[in-house]
C-alpha cells in the first residue's frame, strides 16, 4: 500500500476504530445492562427514604423535620408527603393529588409525569397510606450522550463522522502529491511547460513553495535545452559550408596530384562524407526536438513503405553476408509525415543489418490491430545489455564504442527514430529477444499523427 491517500485513510480509520472500541469498553465497564433501571430505583429509593425520615422525625416530636424534604442543591428534587390527596409534610406541590392517584393505581407504586417540571410519586412501602411526591427540573436532553440505551446510535455517529473526516482529510493531503507526481512525469516525458503553482492554488505554504520551485526548475531546464539545441543547429549549419568548400578543394587537388596519393584522397573523401552525413543527422535531430516536421501530414501507406525499405535494405544486407525478410504484414496506413516515418524505420533496419551475425536473417513484421500500427525489427546479433536498453535511443550513446565506430554508426540514428515516432503519437521499445538478438518495436496510432 504505497499510496499516500490510502495510508492516510486507513490510518485515520484505524484510529477511529480504536476510539470506538475504547469508548465501548469504557461505557460497558461503567454502565451495566441494568444501569438505567438501577439509577431509577436509586432515585426513587432516595425520595422514599427522605419521606420516611421526615415522617419518623414528626412522630418523635423533633423539630426541623421538613428540612429533610427540601432540595440539597438547585437541581435536586423537592419532596412532599401526601395522604389521600392531603399534604402531610413539606411544601405543597402543584398536581400532586393527580400523580398520587396514578401511583396508587400502578403495579409498582411509582408514577412519573413530565411537564414544565418532572413529578414523581412513590407509595411508601413502610406505610402504603402515605405517598412521597418529588418535583424537580426536567431531565436534560443532553442525557442522550451518557445513557447506555443510546450507545449504538452514538457509535454509528462516530463511525460516520470520523469516516467522512478521514476521507476529506486524506484527499486534501494527497492531492498536492498527485499534482506534483503528474508534473514530474510530464517533465520526464519531455514536457517542460508544467504550471504546478497554479494547480496547487489553495494548498499549504510549503507545498505551494515547492510548486513554485518546480516551475522555476522546469523553466531553467527548458532554457538550457533550447540553448543546447540552438548551439547544435547553428554549429551544424556553419560546418556545412566549410565542408562543401573542402570537397571542392579536394577535387581540384586530386586532379593535379600523382596517382600514388589517390588512396589518401579517397580516405579524406570518405571521412568528409561521413562528417557531412553526421551533420545532416544532427540537423534532423534538432528539427525533431523542436517539434518540427509535422507541419504537413498526409495519409501514408505504411505497408508499401515497409516493403520498399525491405527491398532497399536487402541490397545492403547482401554486402554484409546476411539477408532481410518481411514476415507477417497487414494492410496499414496512418496519418503522418512519410519522410520522417521512412527515416525512423530505416534507421532501425540498417542498425539491425549492421549488427546481425553473418549468414542470419533480419526479420521485419508489420501488424495493424486495435487502432495501433506496429513495426517489429528483429536481428540475430549480440543484443544489448539489459541496463542499456533504455539508453540506446539517446544521441551519441554507444553500447560498444569501438564496435559502433567500426560499423559506421554515428549514434544518432535511433535517437531520430524515437523522436520521429513520438511526433506521430507513438512509442519505441527495445528488448533482447529469446534466442539472441535485439528486437525493436515501433508502435503508432493509425489515426491522426502528432
Amino acid at each position: 500500500m504505497k499510496s499516500l491517500f490510502l495510508r492516510l485513510l486507513v490510518s485515520l480509520w484505524i484510529a477511529m476504530a480504536l476510539l470506538v472500541g475504547l469508548f465501548a469498553v469504557i461505557h460497558g465497564w461503567a454502565f451495566s445492562a441494568e444501569s438505567s433501571s438501577l439509577r431509577r430505583r436509586l432515585s426513587t429509593r432516595s425520595v422514599e427514604l427522605r419521606a420516611e425520615s421526615a415522617l419518623s422525625c414528626a412522630r418523635d416530636g423533633l423539630s426541623g423535620c421538613e428540612q429533610r424534604l427540601a432540595p440539597l442543591e438547585p437541581r435536586d428534587q423537592r419532596v412532599a408527603v401526601y395522604r389521600s390527596g392531603a399534604l402531610v409534610s413539606g411544601e405543597p406541590i402543584d398536581g400532586a393529588p393527580l400523580v398520587e392517584e396514578r401511583a396508587r393505581r400502578s403495579a409498582d407504586g411509582i408514577a412519573v409525569e413530565v411537564g414544565e417540571r418532572e413529578l414523581v410519586a412513590i407509595v411508601l412501602r413502610r406505610d402504603p397510606s402515605f405517598v412521597a411526591v418529588a418535583t424537580g427540573p426536567v431531565r436534560s436532553p443532553w442525557m442522550f450522550f451518557i445513557v447506555p440505551e443510546t450507545l449504538p446510535l452514538r457509535l454509528l455517529a462516530i463511525v460516520v463522522v470520523t469516516g467522512l473526516v478521514a476521507v476529506v482529510l486524506a484527499r486534501y493531503l494527497s492531492r498536492p502529491i498527485h499534482i506534483l507526481r503528474g508534473a514530474t512525469q510530464r517533465m520526464a516525458a519531455g514536457d517542460l511547460s508544467v504550471g504546478v503553482a497554479q494547480q496547487l492554488a489553495g494548498a499549504d505554504g510549503e507545498t505551494l513553495a515547492l510548486g513554485r520551485d518546480m516551475d522555476r526548475m522546469a523553466e531553467r531546464i527548458e532554457e538550457l535545452l533550447e540553448t543546447q539545441r540552438r548551439l547544435l543547429r547553428d554549429v551544424s549549419h556553419e560546418l556545412r559550408s566549410p565542408l562543401a568548400r573542402l570537397n571542392i578543394s579536394l577535387e581540384l587537388v586530386r586532379r593535379r596530384s600523382p596517382p600514388d596519393v589517390a588512396p589518401a584522397f579517397d580516405r579524406i573523401e570518405r571521412e568528409t562524407e561521413r562528417l557531412n552525413g553526421m551533420i545532416g543527422e544532427l540537423l534532423t535531430l534538432s528539427r525533431l526536438e523542436s517539434a518540427r516536421g509535422m507541419e504537413r501530414t498526409e495519409r501514408v501507406d505504411l505497408t508499401a513503405l515497409v516493403e520498399q525499405l525491405v527491398d532497399d535494405a536487402a541490397f545492403e544486407a547482401e554486402q554484409q553476408g546476411c539477408s532481410v525478410e518481411l514476415g507477417a504484414r497487414d494492410a496499414c496506413s496512418l496519418d503522418g509525415n512519410e519522410e520522417l516515418l521512412r527515416r525512423a524505420i530505416e534507421n532501425v533496419v540498417r542498425n539491425a543489418v549492421r549488427f546481425t551475425e553473418a549468414g542470419t536473417t533480419v526479420r521485419i513484421d508489420l501488424s495493424c490491430s486495435g487502432g495501433v500500427a506496429e513495426v517489429r525489427v528483429r536481428d540475430r546479433g549480440p543484443g544489448v545489455p539489459e541496463g542499456a536498453l533504455g539508453d540506446i535511443f539517446k544521441p551519441f550513446y554507444r553500447v560498444d564504442d569501438h564496435r559502433a565506430r567500426g560499423a559506421g554508426g554515428t549514434g544518432i540514428g535511433l535517437a531520430i527514430t524515437q523522436r520521429a515516432v513520438l511526433l506521430h503519437g507513438g512509442e519505441v521499445e527495445a528488448r533482447n529477444a529469446e534466442g539472441g538478438g535485439l528486437e525493436v518495436a515501433l508502435r503508432m496510432p493509425v489515426g491522426a499523427g502528432g
